[in-house]
């Protein structure tokens, strides 16, 4: 497409995220198909870096401008960061072409503004070697803080639970770039055929760390354009959600119940995993994420899923004790999942957490009157939070008599199984740890 100026496109989404709207939104809206594929690359690479690493960012811009940065109109702060994040972090951007292409943008709003981006940047360049930093030894918070470009409470929090050294490692996975990964549509296609033919259609392959339906995108064209995903052959997603669909250990012909259903990755996995016997219902309160469910459910050929519009957290008496299997995949800070999601970063509050576990424990609770005496229970979030996490179990099960925790190793691999400490019931996935999303799984069983 003519006339787009990536780095332009950039700054106007950047401008329109500081305004509170999600990046993954701004990206879809402003990111139209006839925008060559490389552009598209670098507008994305450059709005999540820059939301990724903006205390940073902006700490090094003030170590080199004589004026505030709460003073300087937000267009030219972000041409400097988006030129600041270049001369950083992306080798194959020369230094000066990130300058120029700054200083041009900046031009926009006059000469002035123009020289004033190119002093900086250039300054910057002459001493990027000795920008410095907080001292991590003599102050550990502000190390993370701003190295790292998160949160003060957020860093305060993982200190308390992880320590220095876990929590530093956290950091610095949450801001590398997530692995796109697929999971292998066993009801189509399989594993071997798959690989064949997304190599066909220019696709570089990995396969999973731990799963034999998973395989790791390296390069390629844009997936949702690929005919093997429009004939349904794989569906993104992420090995940890993959897991909790293992977790519940299902088998053909069961009743299973899926509360917090949609998009539906892990719904057609469940269908999967059951070989299209038996029958899921899927419950989602957003009517427009039931539509995005129906249409994975057809790409995929999934033909026993029932999506129905529900509030899990009001009780529907007549389906008590009716499924052999149900899931909460419960809505949760996403705190896991910060690799792909950095608003995540800068929206979420402490407070958050706690207003969550209400509603987490709502939902467990409500849910699990629909098991079957000895049916299974499932609890996952895409959290490393354990307020939202083990004590929303532990509090359940306080209440709760007829349930215990099941053994969850069988239904994991064996090179996660092994990672599975006492009580046995549940495992907790750290992206530093496992190099896969924040998550968290429990499996719980209803005594007979």
């Amino acid at each position: 497409m003519k006339g787009i100026n990536p780095r332009e496109l950039t700054v106007k989404i950047l401008t329109e995220v500081e305004k509170g709207s999600y990046s993954n939104l701004s990206l879809n809206r402003h990111l139209t198909p006839e925008i060559l594929r490389e552009d598209r690359a670098l507008i994305t690479e450059l709005v999540y870096g820059v939301i990724k690493y903006k205390v940073r960012l902006d700490y090094v811009l003030s170590k080199f401008s004589r004026v505030k940065l709460s003073n300087i109109h937000p267009f030219i702060l972000n041409s400097l960061r988006i030129g600041l994040y270049q001369i950083l972090f992306l080798d194959k951007v020369p230094d000066y072409a990130a300058v120029n292409e700054s200083v041009n943008i900046a031009k926009l709003h006059g000469k002035k503004a123009a020289g004033f981006v190119n002093g900086i940047l250039r300054n910057v360049i002459r001493n990027k070697d000795s920008i410095d930093y907080p001292d991590p030894a003599k102050d550990p918070i502000k190390y993370l803080v701003v190295y790292y470009s998160f949160p003060e409470w957020m860093v305060r929090r993982w200190l308390d639970l992880f320590g220095f050294s876990f929590t530093e490692s956290l950091c610095a996975s949450f801001n590398e770039k997530p692995k796109l990964c697929v999971r292998v549509n066993e009801l189509k296609i399989n594993k071997v055929d798959l690989i064949s033919v997304l190599e066909k259609e220019g696709v570089v392959l990995k396969a999973g760390f731990f799963l034999e339906e998973a395989l790791y995108v390296e390069d390629g064209p844009p997936l949702t354009e690929l005919s093997s995903f429009k004939g349904g052959y794989f569906q993104p997603q992420d090995e940890s959600s993959m897991l909790a669909a293992r977790a519940l250990g299902v088998n053909s012909g069961e009743k299973v119940l899926d509360v917090a259903a949609a998009p539906g990755g892990k719904t057609t996995h469940i269908a999967q995993l059951m070989k299209n016997s038996g029958c899921i219902y899927a419950w989602d309160i957003h009517p427009h994420r039931i539509e995005l469910l129906k249409e994975t459910c057809r790409r995929l050929g999934v033909s026993i899923v029932y999506p129905e519009v529900r509030d899990a957290r009001i009780p529907d008496e007549k389906k008590f004790g009716q499924f052999d299997k149900v899931l909460v995949d419960a809505p949760c800070s996403g705190l896991g999942v910060i690799r792909r999601k950095p608003d995540i970063k800068w929206t979420k509050k402490p407070e958050d957490i706690m207003a969550l576990k209400k509603e987490q424990l709502k939902i467990l609770e409500t849910s699990s009157k629909y098991v079957k005496p000895g049916g299974v229970l499932v609890y996952s979030t895409c959290s490393i939070e354990p307020e939202e996490n083990n004590k929303v179990v532990e509090e359940f099960l306080k209440e709760n008599r007829s349930f215990e925790m099941d053994d969850i190793r069988p239904f994991l691999p064996d090179n996660l199984s092994c990672q599975v400490k006492e009580p046995y019931g549940y495992i907790q996935i750290y992206p530093n740890v496992h190099g896969i999303d924040g998550f968290f799984i429990a499996r719980l069983k209803r005594k007979n």
